[in-house]
C-alpha cells in the first residue's frame, strides 16, 4: 500500500479514524447505560443519520462495538503504514515528540474543528446539544480512560506540552479543570490542511528566514565562527539545555547575520522575534512567545530574540517581561539565540544561563575586503582609502554600498566616494531622524574668531581623531585601554561664543557628518524611554562613524542629586546609564553647555577635552563684525567697526544677529549697509540681551 499522496488525503484518514473512535465510545456509553438511547433524545434523527440508519432503528450494541473495534484497528494500521515524515501532522508529531496519547488528543481537537459529523457525535457523547468545544472529560473518555487519568493530568495539565507550545488553546470563561473548554489552535488546524507558514497573528512580531546566508558572505574570525556553530547547532556537550547565546554589539555590527550563518551551517533556519514589538500585557506576552516557539519548532528554525536588551530598558527595574520570558523558556530544550546592544547595563538573566559573545568590529583590512565584495565590478574605486576613511559597521557598509550602486546606476556612471558618503548619510538620517538633525556646514575656519589656546585645543582634537589608528592599533594602546577608546569634548562658554560652529568645523575638517541631538526629544517621562533613545543615537553614530553633538548638554548630563523620591532615583539611573554609554562609545562626542558647573563631575572625568570659549575681547569682536559681512554685501565705506566692538560687548552669535538685522534694514531702504544701520541693529540686539545700550 502506497503512502498518502497529499496532506489532505492524510487528514481525511485522520478525521475518519477519529469519527470511528467517537462513534465507538458513544456505543460503549450506551451499553453501560451512561447515555440515553437515541429514541429518548431530541438528537435521534441526527445520530441515526450519522450512523447510517433510519429513524426508529435499533442499535446492535455488542455487535456494533466489535465491528467498530475492528474498523478502528484497520484504520490505525493503515495510517501507520502509509504515513511519511513530509506529512504535516507527522511533522507536528515528530517536531514536538508527542506521545501517542498527545497525538490522539491533537487529532480529536482538529476533527472537532473540521468535521461536522465528529462535532455532532462529541455533543452527543457529552450529552450537551449546545456544546461547541471539547474538554478534559471528553478526552478522558476518548483517549485516556479512567486507568490513564494520571497521564491525563500530566499531559493535559496547565503545564502540558500541548498548551506550552500552543497546540491547544484554553477558551476564556474558566470552569473547573476537567470542564475547561479546549480547542485546536488555528495554526494547527491550518497546518493539518497542508499550509506551512508563519501564523498570521505573529507576522508583526516575527520574521522567518528559511535559508539564511552562510559565512561565505561574512568576514568573521574562525574561532568565533566555530563557537557560534557549536552553540547554535546543539549546545554544550553533556548538558540537557544549552545556555542562550547572546551576541552583543552596536547596530549594524552583523549580529543577526552571524547567528543566521551559524544556523545555516547546521541546516536550520532562523525565526527572529522582534523583542520591541512583543506585547506589554503579561498574558498576551506569554501567549505570543509560546506561539513563536511553536513556529520555531515547526519551521525547524532557531528562535532569535532581536534586541533583547529592550526588555530591560522598557520595563525598568521591575523586569517583569524578562521574568515572563524565562518562565516561557523553562521547557524549551532547543538552541536559543539573542542579539543585544553591547552597552546594556543589565544583561539578560535566564535560568538556562546566558553566554554573551561580542560581535567583533571590522579591522581596516576586513572593511576593505567587505567593500570589495559588496561593490563587485566597481572600477576606479580606492577600496583601501575608503576602508580607512569610513570605519563603519558591516550593516552600515552594506547599506551604503547598495545605495551607492543605485545612485551610480541612476546616472549611468561609475560609483564614486561621494556616492558612498551619501549612502552612509541616508542610513544615519533614517536611524536618528526622530531624535536629532544633521547639521550642514556653511562657515569656514576664518569665520571662527577665538583665542589662540582655543584654536590649539581644536587642532589637537582633530589630530587625536586622525591618528587614532596609529596610537590604538599600531602602537597597541587599545590593548591597554579597554574603555574610553572614543573621543569626547566639552565646549563651555556663554551663548553665541562659537561652540556649535567649532563642532561643525571639526566635522568638516574630518570629512564626517555631525548630528545635533534634540535633548527635548531624548528625555522622556516614561521609565527606560530616555535610555532607549540614547542607545538609538549612540548605536547609529557608532555604526555610521558620525559625530554626536549634544547642545545644551547640562539638561541631560546634569549632576546626580540626593535620592528623596522615586523620580530622583530614576533620574540618577539615567545619568548612570549615560556614564556607562559614554565610556563605551567608540565614536566622537561633543557636548556644549552654558553652565559648566551643572555637568556631573563623573562626566567631566570621562571627557577627553574641555575647551572654554570665552566672551570675545574688543579686538576679537571687531574681527567678528567684519567676518559676518559677506564679500558680496554692499557695505558703505568708512564703517567704524572699532566703535561697534568697543561700545557693545557681545558674543559672536549676537553680533551675527545684529549684522543680519542691519542688512535687512538697508535692503528695505534700497541702500548700502551703513554704519547707522549697524549701530541701530546693535542697540536692538543689546536690548534683547537685557542690556542698556
Amino acid at each position: 500500500m502506497s503512502g498518502f499522496a497529499t496532506p489532505l488525503e492524510h487528514l481525511d484518514a485522520v478525521l475518519g479514524l477519529v469519527g470511528v473512535l467517537v462513534e465507538r465510545q458513544v456505543i460503549a456509553q450506551w451499553e453501560l447505560g451512561r447515555l440515553p438511547r437515541p429514541a429518548d433524545t431530541s438528537a435521534v434523527s441526527e445520530v441515526d443519520r450519522l450512523f447510517g440508519r433510519g429513524a426508529g432503528a435499533t442499535v446492535a450494541g455488542t455487535e456494533r462495538l466489535h465491528a467498530l473495534d475492528a474498523e478502528l484497528a484497520r484504520r490505525e494500521a493503515e495510517l501507520a503504514e502509509r504515513v511519511h515524515p513530509e506529512l504535516p501532522l507527522e511533522r507536528l508529531r515528530a517536531a514536538f515528540e508527542l506521545s501517542p496519547r498527545e497525538e490522539r488528543v491533537v487529532h480529536v481537537a482538529i476533527a472537532a474543528e473540521l468535521s461536522p459529523q465528529v462535532r455532532a457525535l462529541l455533543r452527543y457523547l457529552a450529552n450537551d446539544p449546545a456544546r461547541h468545544t471539547i474538554d478534559r472529560t471528553l478526552l478522558e473518555t476518548l483517549v485516556y480512560g479512567r486507568a490513564g487519568r494520571t497521564w491525563l493530568h500530566r499531559e493535559l495539565g496547565p503545564r502540558g506540552l500541548v498548551f506550552e507550545r500552543s497546540l491547544l488553546d484554553v477558551l476564556p470563561g474558566r470552569e473547573s479543570l476537567m470542564f475547561e473548554g479546549l480547542r485546536a489552535a488555528a495554526r494547527v488546524v491550518e497546518l493539518a490542511s497542508g499550509v506551512l507558514r508563519v501564523a498570521p497573528e505573529l507576522e508583526d512580531v516575527v520574521d522567518h528566514v528559511a535559508e539564511p546566508a552562510g559565512f561565505d558572505e561574512l568576514v568573521v574570525p574562525a574561532a568565533l565562527r566555530e563557537q557560534l556553530i557549536g552553540l547554535v547547532g546543539g549546545g554544550t556537550s553533556g548538558m540537557d539545555t544549552s545556555p542562550a547565546v547572546v551576541l552583543a554589539g552596536p547596530t549594524g555590527s552583523g549580529r543577526r547575520a552571524l547567528i543566521g550563518a551559524a544556523a545555516h551551517a547546521c541546516g536550520l533556519g532562523v525565526l527572529r522575534i522582534r523583542t520591541g514589538e512583543l506585547p506589554r500585557d503579561p498574558a498576551q506576552f506569554g501567549a505570543v512567545m509560546r506561539a513563536a516557539l511553536r513556529e520555531a519548532t515547526l519551521l525547524e528554525a532557531v528562535p532569535v530574540l532581536v534586541d533583547v536588551h529592550r526588555l530591560a530598558e522598557e520595563d525598568g527595574p521591575s523586569r517583569v517581561r524578562e521574568q515572563l520570558l524565562d518562565a516561557t523558556l523553562a521547557t524549551w530544550r532547543r538552541p536559543l539565540a539573542a542579539t543585544a546592544s553591547h552597552s546594556q547595563a543589565q544583561p539578560l538573566k535566564l535560568a538556562r544561563g546566558t553566554l554573551v559573545l561580542e560581535a567583533p568590529p571590522l579591522l581596516e583590512a576586513d572593511r576593505e575586503t567587505l567593500w570589495r565584495r559588496t561593490l563587485r565590478g566597481a572600477t576606479g574605486v580606492d577600496f583601501a582609502q575608503i576602508a580607512a576613511r569610513f570605519p563603519v559597521t558591516p550593516g552600515m557598509l552594506v547599506h551604503a554600498s547598495h545605495a551607492a550602486s543605485a545612485m551610480a546606476t541612476a546616472r549611468d556612471g561609475a560609483i564614486t566616494e561621494g556616492d558612498l558618503q551619501l549612502g552612509l548619510r541616508s542610513a544615519m538620517d533614517a536611524a536618528v531622524a526622530a531624535l536629532g538633525t544633521r547639521l550642514t556646514r556653511a562657515q569656514k575656519w576664518e569665520d571662527l574668531v577665538a583665542p589662540p589656546d582655543v584654536m590649539d585645543a581644536l587642532t589637537e582634537f582633530i589630530a587625536r581623531v586622525r591618528f587614532r589608528r596609529r596610537v590604538y592599533d599600531e602602537w597597541g594602546f587599545a590593548d591597554k585601554y579597554t574603555k574610553g577608546l572614543g573621543l569626547s569634548a566639552l565646549f563651555t562658554g556663554p551663548p553665541g561664543t562659537g561652540k556649535t560652529m567649532a563642532a561643525t568645523l571639526i566635522a568638516g575638517q574630518l570629512g564626517l557628518d555631525i548630528y545635533q541631538v534634540d535633548v527635548s526629544r531624548i528625555v522622556s517621562k516614561f521609565i527606560g524611554e530616555t535610555e532607549k533613545n540614547l542607545a538609538t543615537v549612540f548605536d547609529a553614530a557608532e555604526a555610521g562613524h558620525a559625530i554626536v553633538l549634544f547642545d545644551e548638554a547640562d539638561a541631560l548630563f546634569s549632576a546626580r542629586g540626593e535620592v528623596r523620591s522615586s523620580v530622583d532615583r530614576y533620574a540618577n539611573l539615567e545619568v548612570n546609564y549615560l556614564l556607562q554609554r559614554l565610556e563605551r562609545f567608540a565614536g566622537i562626542t561633543i557636548l556644549t553647555t552654558n553652565l559648566a558647573t551643572a555637568i556631573d563631575a563623573a562626566f567631566k572625568r570621562r571627557i577627553s577635552f574641555t575647551v572654554e570659549f570665552p566672551m570675545p575681547e574688543e579686538r576679537e569682536r571687531e574681527r567678528i563684525w567684519r567676518a559676518h559681512l559677506p564679500a558680496r554685501a554692499d557695505v558703505a565705506p568708512n564703517t567704524d567697526f572699532g566703535w561697534l566692538a568697543e561700545r557693545h560687548v557681545m558674543s559672536g552669535g549676537h553680533i551675527r544677529n545684529a549684522v543680519l538685522r542691519a542688512a535687512f534694514l538697508a535692503a528695505a531702504e534700497g541702500a548700502a549697509i551703513r554704519f547707522d544701520h549697524l549701530k541701530r541693529a546693535a542697540e536692538v540686539e543689546a536690548q534683547a540681551m537685557g542690556r542698556v545700550a
